[in-house]
């Protein structure tokens, strides 16, 4: 009964989870402390809109994830923000898609089920239990109620059940795997040469005529992107908490005294064994469980005998620690009337039948004020409490004055007592300093900062605000051909190179095609050809490139040709490849992976691409509209 729910701690759900906890709620954030917006939606689903707030935030989510996980290696300039815009939001329309149809198809989560997965988060917990106090004040910090919370929670693990229902069903049968571990196995023997762009670079010469045409055929290669200086003020919320005056011991009573029965109680507690009986003699054995215990016999052996909840039974029956709320009311009605080591009457649940046996109880208790945890909680809750009062007052007075002002930071900056900041250049789409965060990179190049007023607030993290105006900016240009003519000249060179490359590797091909050996064909052209001998396709020993046109060439034989190959190397040059042999394994071949995981790998890719149909199925059978104009919005100027 409860070791499903503990199984669910992994896969899809736990990413939900550590993302609702650790990333900004997306519905969540500076809008709670400001005024309304204009807010379009971008896509509807069904009976649902998806609003332009919604995808901002999942894309700045997405972004600074990519940010985070990329590190000193995130160069913004390959990254195409309108690709990754639609990416974004085609997501967002397939989960919310999956979540509609999962409801349709009667996918519910209980609310036994839905406070047991909670118990095992481990944010949640204290001391390896868990705590309602944790629980509130983690989620406090996040801006979100428990409420609010345990519905995106509940809707997650419907999307779960969902997607374990068809993941679960995938199987895959012993010729299967037969046929994967012989195409993993598999070896091929082949030769290889390499034709480097480089022998040629210092033969070609590029006259003004060929540097003019390749400057004017690539212009965009050689454009400077825009870019501003910027000024911006910011009001961050953990440096008013860290700011604000100690409170006195009455305020921080008062605090305690509201808050004691919810923050600083315990709830009762009750360390709880049961024997399950199912079916429809349930009642019959879990009657003869119990004249067995009075007789004598240990409560845990029975239950190891008998209980038909394996997640317990093993354990002598023991269901851990329990509070109000976490089980079943007939269970829960009978295990919390009960006395220490007092057998229960037989109890009928949703479940089945019971026997129940309380082992320890713990009271429900106060902390008192002078402890010392207690102190150092109120003391967080008063300075968190009076920052956010302060940061809202503060907030919509920097708003009010930066629009009413909008020639100057200066005012607001003053009324709220912040130091006007500076950054040097930054360019578009650089993700460096303030541009990092997507909502302020596009805000710094939009029309109404371009214009010369101030921004609306834009949020970096929760908490943590800027308002920002141009200083000094510089449009896009391309740059004169006289300034960047080296680089020209050296594109023409690589270009003309690497040209002559390819044909060499060709006329080397059609050689061998015509009965040369590889090796002969390259040594007449003073190059040197590699033997490789029984090759796996993983191998580390050879570029990949030319590892996947041998694997993909058909097997040498009469009716397939010569199985020769060029492979283009990009500015290395081109190789051109000879497969000699193909290599079968032996049916006992190692290739260091067992049959059970094998079988799991084939197993999870089967999985996966029947979701994926489960998925597509799902997007065709619901109304999805898409907003044309959603990729056009300008994301800093719509939110104003």
């Amino acid at each position: 009964m409860l070791q499903s729910l503990r199984d669910r701690m992994s896969g899809v759900v736990a990413w939900f989870i550590v993302g609702l906890l650790i990333i900004p709620f997306a519905f969540f954030g500076i809008d709670q402390f400001t005024t309304s917006n204009a807010n379009p939606e971008v896509a509807s689903v069904g009976d649902r809109d998806i609003t332009l707030r919604e995808f901002q935030n999942a894309y700045n989510q997405r972004y600074q994830r990519l940010v985070q996980m990329l590190g000193d290696n995130f160069d913004p300039s390959t990254l195409d923000r309108d690709v990754m815009r639609q990416a974004v939001l085609e997501d967002m329309i397939q989960q919310e898609a999956r979540l509609q149809y999962a409801q349709d198809q009667g996918w519910r989560v209980s609310d036994q089920a839905l406070m047991q997965f909670l118990r095992e988060i481990p944010a949640f917990q204290r001391d390896g239990q868990f705590s309602p106090e944790a629980y509130r004040e983690l989620l406090a910090q996040q801006g979100m109620s428990p409420a609010r919370y345990e519905q995106q929670l509940r809707e997650g693990l419907r999307a779960e059940q969902l997607r374990n229902a068809v993941v679960n069903s995938a199987f895959v049968v012993p010729e299967e795997v037969a046929r994967a571990r012989a195409v993993r196995e598999q070896q091929r023997s082949f030769a290889a040469v390499r034709v480097p762009a480089s022998r040629f670079l210092g033969d070609i010469e590029v006259d003004e005529a060929a540097l003019q045409e390749a400057y004017e055929a690539n212009r965009d290669a050689y454009r400077v992107p825009e870019r501003v200086k910027l000024a911006y003020i910011e009001l961050d919320r953990d440096t008013i908490a860290e700011n604000q005056p100690e409170p006195s011991a009455s305020v921080l009573r008062r605090i305690y005294e509201s808050e004691s029965k919810v923050r600083f109680t315990s709830q009762e507690r009750r360390e709880v064994r049961h024997i399950l009986a199912e079916g429809d003699d349930a009642r019959e054995r879990i009657e003869q469980a119990a004249e067995r215990i009075g007789e004598g016999a240990d409560f845990a052996q029975v239950a190891r005998d008998v209980s038909d909840d394996s997640g317990s039974a093993e354990d002598g029956g023991s269901l851990g620690w329990i509070e109000r709320g976490d089980m079943v009311p007939a269970f829960e009605e009978a295990a919390f009337a009960l006395p220490v080591d007092t057998l229960s009457e037989p109890v009928e649940s949703d479940f089945g039948w019971h026997l129940i046996r309380v082992d320890a109880i713990e009271e429900s208790r106060t902390k008192p004020f002078e402890d010392a945890e207690v102190q150092a909680q109120l003391l967080r809750m008063y300075r968190e409490r009076e920052a956010d009062v302060a940061f809202r007052e503060a907030l919509d007075q920097i708003e009010r004055i930066a629009f009413e002002q909008a020639a100057s930071l200066e005012p607001a900056a003053d009324a709220a007592g912040l130091p006007v900041e500076t950054t040097d250049w930054l360019t578009r789409g650089s993700g460096q300093g303030l541009l990092a965060n997507p909502e302020v990179a596009q805000a710094a190049f939009s029309d109404t900062v371009q214009a010369g007023e101030n921004s609306r607030p834009l949020e970096l993290s929760p908490g943590r605000v800027v308002v920002i105006r141009q200083r000094e900016h510089e449009a896009a240009r391309v740059r004169a051909l006289d300034e960047v003519r080296e680089q020209v000249a050296a594109d023409v060179r690589a270009d003309k190179a690497r040209e002559q490359a390819r044909e060499m590797a060709e006329a080397i091909a059609e050689a061998v095609r015509g009965g040369a050996t590889l090796e002969d064909a390259a040594a007449s052209r003073d190059l040197e050809a590699e033997r490789a001998e029984k090759v796996r396709r993983d191998s580390s020993d050879w570029d990949q490139r030319v590892l996947r046109t041998v694997f993909a060439m058909p097997r040498p034989d009469n009716a397939n040709g010569v199985p020769v190959r060029t492979v283009e190397l990009g500015e290395e040059g081109i190789s051109v490849v000879r497969l000699e042999a193909v290599h079968v394994p032996a049916t006992d071949g190692d290739d260091g992976i067992d049959d059970r995981t094998l079988t799991r790998r084939i197993q999870g890719r089967a999985a996966g691409m029947e979701f994926a149909g489960l998925e597509q199925h799902i997007i065709e059978s619901i109304d999805v509209q898409r907003n044309e104009r959603a990729s056009d919005i300008d994301e800093g100027d719509a939110l104003r």
